[in-house]
């Protein structure tokens, strides 16, 4: 996180959505000294925030008033068209050149279709996705990806780098959206093979601490092993980026894919074991979760052997 709050319009913001992501991003713009309002169709969230200063709305059309910047976080796309354009949603509300900034995953081709409209309205719409996972946010380990006019990128950056350690100008409107599912793709098949090389030595039957040791400090290392390695281990799989929301983003990037004409067998068939543990009620799991696949797959849980046998250890 970097600089000051050099763009002295941007004082008043309202965070919609006060989810996984929505929370911290609320959270860090408060404790870097911004007025922010909040809301949340559930209640719990927002009156979780008021000691700590937010201001608690009843609606986006009541959030959106003198507010200099909107940021939406918010699960999917059918909950931002009701944010944006439902019967109390911030356009109702909106003044022209206020700023809304999604930071949804959100797909491509609609985010640019609804800046056009916003645009008739003289509302500025920019996409700006996240690369970070709820523990990264709530440290502001985030990284902005943004989508719009450059002028606009010029005025939100100098809020963005208080919360989030980078700040990226991906391009036009609909760029960064583009952008979050490359990421996420990307992400979702380091995973599987994440996955795929823990339950293959643990099956063999080496030590766990050993292997995670030794794969995370060689080339094989990713962000996913080194910070959810151990869970993964463990059995432990508290959500960071639930199952609902991983089939929902790799079902994205797919559709996304199939409209361009590419091809994607491995992203195809890790959302099948996405799939199969959403029939198997792990929707509010950790993704990771598709590792209880693997293991019934080797016939029994491959489970962590702590101590080598006798004679295998010189």
């Amino acid at each position: 996180m970097e600089g000051g709050m050099s763009v002295a319009e941007i004082r008043k913001i309202s965070v919609i959505g006060l989810g996984l992501m929505g929370t911290p991003i609320a959270i860090l713009l408060m404790k870097a000294g911004y007025q922010v309002t909040g809301y949340d169709i559930i209640k719990k969230q927002m009156s979780n925030l008021a000691p700590l200063g937010l201001r608690a709305v009843r609606s986006p059309k009541e959030a959106v008033k003198d507010a200099d910047l909107m940021i939406l976080s918010l699960p999917n796309w059918n909950a931002v068209l009701d944010v944006v354009e439902g019967r109390e949603g911030l356009v109702q509300g909106a003044k022209r050149g206020q700023i809304v900034l999604d930071t949804s995953t959100s797909p491509p081709w609609e985010s640019k279709t609804l800046g056009e409209r916003l645009a008739r309205k003289g509302i500025e719409w920019m996409d700006a996705p996240i690369s970070g996972s709820s523990a990264q946010a709530r440290v502001g380990n985030m990284v902005f990806m943004v989508g719009g006019k450059k002028p606009l990128f010029k005025r939100v950056k100098p809020v963005l780098d208080r919360i989030g350690k980078k700040t990226v100008y991906v391009g036009k409107r609909g760029d960064a959206a583009m952008m979050k599912l490359v990421i996420n793709h990307t992400l979702f098949l380091n995973q599987a093979a994440a996955i795929e090389g823990l339950v293959l030595g643990l099956k063999a039957g080496l030590n766990p601490e050993v292997l995670l040791d030794v794969i995370t400090s060689g080339a094989a290392s990713s962000d996913l092993l080194i910070a959810r390695g151990r869970d993964m281990l463990n059995g432990n799989f508290s959500p960071k980026g639930p199952v609902a929301l991983a089939n929902k983003d790799l079902a994205l990037s797919l559709e996304t894919a199939k409209r361009l004409g590419v091809v994607l067998p491995m992203g195809a068939l890790y959302q099948q074991l996405l799939l199969k543990a959403h029939y198997n009620g792990w929707d509010r799991e950790d993704a990771t979760a598709v590792m209880k696949i693997y293991q019934d797959l080797c016939g029994s849980p491959a489970r962590p052997r702590r101590n080598p046998p006798r004679g295998e250890d010189g």
